[in-house]
């Protein structure tokens, strides 16, 4: 978070016995070696600057640009007597070094040949619009073919992604530090290109800082998590997992679970059916045990399935409640009666959420630690918040939400976000392909196999969403985006896992 940055700006000034110059002489010696190795073809550069930081990072990156035989020329919006102190350092040893610095209110009229464009203006200060005398210079860089911006794209805020008319779209952002949570929310992410994050000498001290503590999920972080399969073991020691899901017309819903939990590498699945759904359950379902629960013909869950279904609570390992199983008030008693006394870890999904909507008070009585995994649409009804609020400022409100009574927070969305309310995840994988029915019965299945499999409640959301996203962004190259249906997913999960068994 924006506040966040600037504590650990302060703790290696005060704290670690560095200056301010120095972090930004770090800062632009980073960008110039990113520039060098991963930006090809190239020969002029041209720097916009603005007057704060994140101009002065400017600055030293032309310095260090320029003893590489680029020809490097500077845009300062503002006049030498409004840049900061750290800034006008790096101005002054550009001068020394005879680096082109026009001081220009505003752009060129004429077209500005340069290979490559960076964006130092503003940085991780910006919330709100852009005001004019910015925006004519970030929509003049928007121009450009290859567009880096250092630390934040113009026009980004960078706690919550909202972007304002005519920011700038990089191609490249490269992060001070740790990328700001602001380049990864949507549609912010859209605006950042390939984020890549330098060490400019910030303390190692995350778990210092007030506020929840925000982390990328990664190939590396999960491959961290997760471990080989024990060779000797065996179905009933892999995890058995009990699934309450589907009704008449959703039935897919109940296979989309089972068979997503299944590639994940549970040993046992149960999967309850109504009863006059039950041939079609095992159809479908052909390696996970379906049981059948009485329905007299409705075609959904009734009270009356109470008892059969707390019956097999204590063969499980993890439980999933909620995918298809409709909004019928007979189901939705019997959901409330079953959270009230099941004490096996939980993950609750879609219809799930039903009896939280009119007993706000039922998430208190829980006796289990749960998974809730709702859409933006649920969250706001299981938070009481317009979800047009909560999409303006996605991470402030999950941040809100009191979190250590139930357990963890997936909300999904672009990216899908996992809390437990003191430490905070953020998804890197995932694409449009996922906004199609099915894929969110999925992932409920994946989270809750690895919970099966002795995985913590948090590791389990996390290793689940990454695999998930994984394969969403596997099949968009098979594929396309669009093209994606939710069947697809399952087996690319299932090859992704091969990526963890050595």
């Amino acid at each position: 978070m924006r506040d966040q940055a600037y504590k650990l700006d302060k703790m290696a000034i005060k704290a670690y016995g560095t200056s301010s110059k120095m972090l930004m002489a770090e800062a632009g010696r980073k960008i110039s070696h990113f520039v060098c190795n991963n930006i090809r073809n190239i020969k002029t550069i041209t720097i916009v600057a603005g007057k704060g930081n994140n101009g002065g990072d400017g600055f030293a990156t032309a310095l260090y640009l320029n003893n590489y035989d680029y020809h490097v020329t500077i845009f300062s919006i503002y006049d030498i007597h409004s840049l900061s102190k750290e800034s006008l350092h790096f101005y002054n040893e550009c001068r020394k070094n005879d680096i082109s610095i026009i001081f220009n209110s505003n752009p060129p009229s004429k077209h500005e040949a340069a290979d490559l464009i960076i964006d130092s203006i503003l940085g991780i200060g910006f919330k709100g619009e852009l005001k004019e005398n910015i925006k004519q210079w970030s929509l003049w860089i928007n121009r450009f073919p290859v567009i880096l911006s250092c630390d934040m794209p113009t026009g980004v805020d960078s706690d919550s992604g909202k972007v304002s008319m005519g920011a700038v779209r990089a191609n490249y952002t490269i992060a001070m530090g740790y990328p700001k949570i602001g380049s990864l929310m949507e549609p912010g992410k859209s605006h950042s290109g390939l984020i890549s994050s330098v060490d400019i000498g910030f303390p190692k001290k995350l778990n210092e800082l007030s506020g929840t503590k925000w982390e990328i999920i990664t190939e590396k972080y999960v491959k961290k998590v997760l471990h080989p399969l024990n060779k000797s073991t065996h179905k009933y020691k892999q995890g058995k997992v009990l699934i309450l899901a589907g009704s008449d017309g959703m039935t897919g819903a109940a296979y989309l679970a089972t068979i997503g939990a299944l590639r994940s590498g549970c040993g046992l699945t149960k999967t309850f059916a109504p009863s006059s759904l039950k041939d079609v359950y095992e159809k479908k379902i052909t390696e996970g045990m379906t049981i059948a629960c009485e329905d007299t013909g409705l075609g959904y869950f009734t009270k009356k399935n109470y008892t059969q279904i707390m019956d097999h609570v204590d063969w499980a390992d993890a439980i999933l409640i909620g995918p298809g199983l409709g909004k019928n008030s007979d189901t939705v008693e019997l959901l409330e009666m079953i959270y009230l006394d099941v004490e096996k870890p939980m993950v609750i999904d879609a219809d799930g959420f039903e009896p939280f909507y009119s007993n706000n008070k039922l998430i208190k009585k829980l006796k289990s630690k749960c998974v809730l995994t709702p859409h933006l649409g649920e969250l706001s009804n299981l938070i009481g918040i317009d979800s047009r609020l909560i999409k303006k400022d996605f991470i402030k409100h999950i941040e809100k939400i009191t979190l250590s009574e139930f357990g963890i927070l997936v909300a999904k969305n672009a990216p899908t976000l996992i809390s437990n309310g003191k430490h905070g995840f953020i998804n890197s994988t995932g694409n449009p392909g996922l906004a199609t029915a099915g894929t969110g019965d999925v992932l409920s299945g994946i989270i809750t196999s690895f919970i099966s499999q002795g995985y913590g409640l948090i590791e389990s959301a996390i290793i689940g969403v990454y695999i998930h996203g994984y394969a969403a962004d596997k099949k968009a190259t098979d594929i396309s985006e669009r093209g994606i249906i939710a069947s697809d997913l399952p087996l690319e999960i299932g090859k992704k896992l091969s990526d963890y068994e050595l």
